[in-house]
């Protein structure tokens, strides 16, 4: 006959820390300004009644391209080139809503 003891299986225990290690391996992934950086630019420039703000992207830290990340409506991202014209006008056009807002106005 067999008496479970308080002690665990190795195997169990070995299991449980890599489970644990891998789970928190992966929170500090999601977490870091590396999984948000632009690897690249948008070809199509978008309208600015869909957007409802930007960061701006610089080349420190794990990012490698400057970029402007819009933020639209429904939640996604989208890079944009800094030099472009379309982007500055968006992001000019974002100043002005907020702009807006902060006045009282809609």
């Amino acid at each position: 006959m067999r008496y479970w003891s308080t002690s665990q299986d190795p195997k169990m225990a070995c299991l449980k820390i890599y489970t644990l290690s891998f789970l928190i391996l992966l929170y500090f992934a999601l977490e870091t300004d590396a999984v948000s950086c632009c690897l690249s630019y948008t070809r199509h420039p978008r309208r600015c009644g869909i957007l409802k703000g930007y960061i701006i992207q610089s080349m420190t830290g794990g990012c490698d391209l400057a970029a402007i990340i819009f933020q639209t409506e429904t939640g996604k991202s989208i890079c944009a080139d800094p030099a472009k014209d379309w982007t500055q006008k968006r992001v000019a056009c974002l100043k002005m809503k907020a702009a807006r807002v902060k006045n009282g106005g809609f």
